[in-house]
């Protein structure tokens, strides 16, 4: 009985031994994973994790807006050839959509010989991911209007995807006829 005890006893130990190597190879992966992405975010001084994890989510959130810009910006002048070929015809929409921290700005201007949009479906775009309007405006200038809404992230931690509204307006815009860029 005494030496299936102790059998017993060395399966339970070799067991908890193994385990706590798996957990030490984990502590030392993900060391090297933050090592690497304290690098990348903040090569000149190191940083506690959780502020390494904040300055990570931040820079990706600025990349994100960087890449965002820059597909607005191509289709932009993408639009502009093609109103180019169209020559007379109407001003095709202009849309654009900036990010700052918690807040979102868009302005979109368009023809008034094109579809109507309604001020209410662009804001209930907004609120419906997540944002409170600040401002929301409508203004008919000769031949065209302009649309500007000013929101806030509800839960500012959050935060808004402007991406997502962005596909949501170009849906209303077109007529769920959306170009990928």
């Amino acid at each position: 009985m005494g030496r299936a005890r102790e059998i017993g006893e060395g399966n339970s130990s070799s067991l908890r031994e193994q385990r706590n190597l798996r957990e030490k190879d984990r502590r030392m992966r993900m060391k090297h994973l933050f090592s690497i992405l304290s690098s990348h975010v903040s090569p000149t001084r190191k940083l506690p994790v959780p502020h390494l994890i904040d300055q990570a989510t931040s820079y990706m959130i600025q990349l994100k807006e960087n890449v965002n810009y820059l597909k607005e910006k191509k289709r932009t002048l993408l639009q502009g050839e093609l109103g180019n070929l169209y020559e007379g015809s109407f001003l095709l929409p202009k849309l654009s959509i900036r990010s700052r921290d918690s807040t979102i700005e868009m302005n979109l201007i368009m023809d008034l010989n094109m579809k109507r949009v309604m001020l209410h479906e662009l804001v209930s775009i907004f609120e419906e991911e997540g944002a409170q309007v600040m401002s929301a405006n409508l203004q008919n200038l000769n031949d065209r209007t302009t649309y500007t809404i000013i929101a806030q992230a509800i839960i500012s931690r959050i935060g808004i995807d402007p991406s997502r509204i962005e596909e949501r307006v170009r849906k209303i815009i077109y007529g769920y006829i959306y170009f990928e860029a």
